[in-house]
């Protein structure tokens, strides 16, 4: 079965997967998580998206057979910047999902959300103030402040790399509409990015399902790489 390669949006780690990786695992499934080097850079270092697919591209260079790339949010950018031949489907999760030439800031339409915080050094943070209700709305209060504890400024120098040859054109692809979202509007993700898709399924999820509805995002994933229910009599 296919290694799942499961990569962070902005201003997280590899610490968000951590409620879905033993849901995986337990289905027989190999999981490797990245932390992007562009989150928690040191200002006035230009970490970009280029130095970001270049982490992921070593990771499943160095997996044997093939692999599921599944992006979350600013991941979606860095899985269709990736090219590995090993890669056999790229699942993107409430993310963003490039057509030729575009970059994060040219999806915005040249400009960051309201509530992304210019800091000294080229980095940018989410406005805390804002975050609960952006990130984690159907987590409880407990998720939310362990979550928000974990964010970390992330380089502005990501939002302005273009991607020039979208993995997607080329490699089987899953989107993941989460209808709740508040950070990249359900619409957006619909009728935008979900058209790109080889495949569009939805959640009832805020933008963080990983956290709030684990088992769900497990279940797809697994679903994608063909495992067995590690639940059912068959997978006992």
């Amino acid at each position: 079965m296919p290694t799942i390669v499961l990569v962070h949006g902005a201003w997280h780690g590899s610490w968000c997967w951590q409620r879905v990786t033993p849901l995986l695992e337990r289905r027989g499934l190999a999981v490797r998580t990245v932390d992007l080097p562009s989150v928690g850079a040191e200002p006035g270092t230009a970490r970009d998206l280029s130095a970001d697919a270049a982490v992921v591209k070593a990771i499943v260079d160095d997996i044997t057979g093939p692999v599921i790339l599944c992006g979350h949010s600013y991941g979606g950018m860095v899985i269709s910047h990736v090219e590995a031949e090993r890669v056999v489907r790229l699942v993107y999760l409430c993310a963003f999902m490039p057509a030729k030439g575009e970059s994060l800031l040219s999806i915005g339409g040249g400009k960051h959300a309201p509530w992304v915080l210019a800091l000294d050094g080229g980095l940018n943070l989410p406005d805390p103030a804002q975050a609960d209700a952006v990130f984690y709305a159907d987590c409880d209060a407990a998720t939310r402040q362990w979550a928000k504890s974990r964010l970390r400024p992330q380089s502005g120098a990501t939002a302005k790399e273009p991607v020039p040859r979208p993995a997607w054109q080329k490699i089987p692809s899953t989107y993941v509409v989460c209808a709740n979202d508040m950070a990249i509007p359900a619409d957006l993700q619909r009728t935008v990015f979900a058209p790109r898709a080889s495949e569009v399924l939805e959640l009832q999820a805020s933008h963080s399902p990983f956290l709030s509805q684990p088992a769900a995002v497990a279940d797809l994933l697994a679903d994608r790489a063909g495992a067995e229910d590690a639940a059912s009599p068959q997978g006992r």
